[in-house]
């Protein structure tokens, strides 16, 4: 069945008019600033240090070292920046501070405990490290520019 040009001009112009689709390399920042949130809120459920055979992870220095009383923060900026990141808000803030925490976690350790510290540092202490490093270095994800 053969079109008119009129049909034929009608359903090309329709076909063209399509929806602009995010580009899938603007939202890789923004899926790194998830994982990395997840794994930094996972991290706390790890063994950080390492005692006399015995590994202790965050929720348990939480619970039993009163002078780590703000270990928490961690799980909660973690779980706010990826509630926030995944709905879409602005996160540039919440994220820095989620990043920042394991490394004011271990700046107070340091302090606490000297250089042994590294000695004893387990596994999920490093993985909290690596994912705060990935939350404060990732750039946010470009906006799209209105076209004029």
């Amino acid at each position: 069945m053969e079109q008119t040009p009129l049909q034929e001009q009608i359903q090309t112009s329709s076909s063209s008019i399509q929806p602009p689709q995010p580009s899938k390399a603007s939202n890789t920042p923004r899926n790194i600033i998830s994982i990395a949130a997840a794994v930094l809120a996972a991290s706390f459920l790890m063994p950080w240090a390492g005692f006399f055979g015995g590994k202790i992870s965050g929720l348990d220095i939480q619970k039993n070292m009163d002078s780590y009383k703000l270990v928490w923060f961690l799980p909660a900026c973690a779980i706010i920046t990826l509630a926030l990141n995944m709905g879409g808000a602005q996160t540039a803030l919440v994220r820095r501070i989620a990043g920042a925490v394991p490394f004011a976690i271990l700046a107070y350790s340091l302090n606490k405990f000297g250089s042994d510290l590294f000695q004893i540092l387990e596994w999920g202490g490093w993985v909290a490290l690596a994912a705060g490093i990935i939350l404060l270095i990732v750039p946010s994800s470009a906006k799209p520019q209105p076209k004029a």
